[in-house]
């Protein structure tokens, strides 16, 4: 199986409990007090830095958001491993729950749409650096600089979201911290790229056959 396509897979395995999360909510009852983003229990509860984007506030939400993490991973799986795929959502959700809690708001958030806006941002990132940052590759910069217009608008509460209606009008503010994330996790991603081309190949002289 190529690693591609055990990227998304594994894409797939979170969709998929994403979808089927709000259903199981139904019958928990305060289920999502327990595995929301609280910013007052966060540090005392620190599961909640990666149970936050996987609950949703409903079905509704859940769909959207499970259809952008595949469709997302789908575009750019190239650029992962099963392993640098989920590091990236890792440090996306760590820093994009560190932005919403020293920026001090929401109070309170669910949904992968910080870690989408986050992997979409690495992603871009990656396609445009495998092209060498050509000036001939609009398409990259382009997206990214569409995709931070994008959160800047949502920041000063002037594109909306239906999906996200019952969140209030703060959702920028995770958006801004998967952008963060998604910029942390592309450095790092390309240092260990550089850190493997660096090491020295073995000395075709030195192998022998058996």
């Amino acid at each position: 199986m190529s690693e591609r396509l055990q990227v998304i897979i594994c894409a797939l395995v979170i969709a998929m409990t994403a979808l089927w999360l709000p259903y199981y909510q139904l019958e928990a009852g305060s289920l999502l007090n327990q595995y929301d983003y609280a910013r007052s229990e966060v540090w005392q509860q620190p599961w909640r830095i990666l149970t936050a984007h996987v609950f949703h506030l409903d079905a509704t939400h859940a769909i959207y958001n499970a259809v952008g993490l595949l469709i997302v991973t789908a575009l750019f799986a190239q650029h992962f491993t099963v392993r640098t795929w989920f590091n990236a959502l890792a440090i996306i959700a760590l820093v994009c729950v560190i932005t919403v809690w020293l920026i001090g708001l929401p109070e309170r958030f669910v949904g992968l749409s910080g870690l989408i806006h986050g992997l979409l941002l690495t992603s871009l990132l990656l396609e445009w650096s495998k092209q060498g940052y050509a000036k001939t590759d609009w398409l990259s910069p382009l997206a990214i600089g569409l995709l931070c217009f994008k959160v800047l608008l949502e920041m000063l509460n002037l594109m909306h979201s239906s999906v996200l209606l019952s969140a209030g009008d703060e959702f920028g503010y995770i958006h801004l911290g998967g952008l963060l994330g998604g910029i942390v996790a592309w450095r790092l991603h390309r240092k260990r790229l550089a850190s493997i081309a660096a090491q020295p190949k073995p000395d075709a002289s030195t192998t022998h056959n058996d």
